[in-house]
């Protein structure tokens, strides 16, 4: 009798250190390092526009404007493209951009704008600049440019945000 439960004994130690019980343990171990929350990855982009305000010399109808917002490693952030129209002396036209991807705030925040124009013959268009990039958590951030001129000779600038 003794030699029989010695052996139930080594039995039960068998089953209960094998491999498949090892292998019923691994996916609850698993389980609970996915549900481990992910790190906070601050607030994000939710829209972005540039606000322009003609000076002296007016963008001519067909003159068409691209705008390009990039992160500091050159990732589009947001753009619009195309923007055409007369745009007089002392006018200002609002044009938003459409976002590219989730940006978040420390994404953003060494950016750059580009401006490109493409003139059907041609322009000379002296203005000012405004960009407003709205974020997840309410805040909001500007950055004024003054004193942009771009011709035909010259069609594209880049500011840094």
């Amino acid at each position: 009798m003794k030699r029989i439960l010695s052996c139930l004994a080594l039995v039960a130690l068998a089953v209960f250190t094998s491999g498949a019980f090892a292998q019923d343990q691994a996916p609850a171990q698993q389980a609970v390092v996915a549900q481990e929350p992910a790190p906070d990855q601050g607030p994000t982009l939710t829209s972005a526009e540039v606000k322009f305000d003609t000076t002296t010399d007016n963008k001519d109808q067909q003159t068409r404007l691209d705008v390009y917002m990039k992160t500091s490693h050159g990732h589009e952030v947001a753009k619009s493209e195309g923007n055409t129209g007369r745009w007089n002396k002392n006018s200002t036209h609002t044009v938003a951009l459409q976002l590219e991807g989730n940006r978040t705030k420390e994404e953003v925040r060494d950016g750059s704008v580009s401006l490109t124009i493409h003139p059907q013959r041609n322009d000379s268009w002296d203005f000012n600049y405004k960009v407003t990039l709205k974020f997840s958590d309410g805040t909001l951030v500007t950055k004024d440019f003054h004193g942009c001129v771009l011709t035909n000779h010259d069609p594209n600038r880049t500011d840094l945000l």
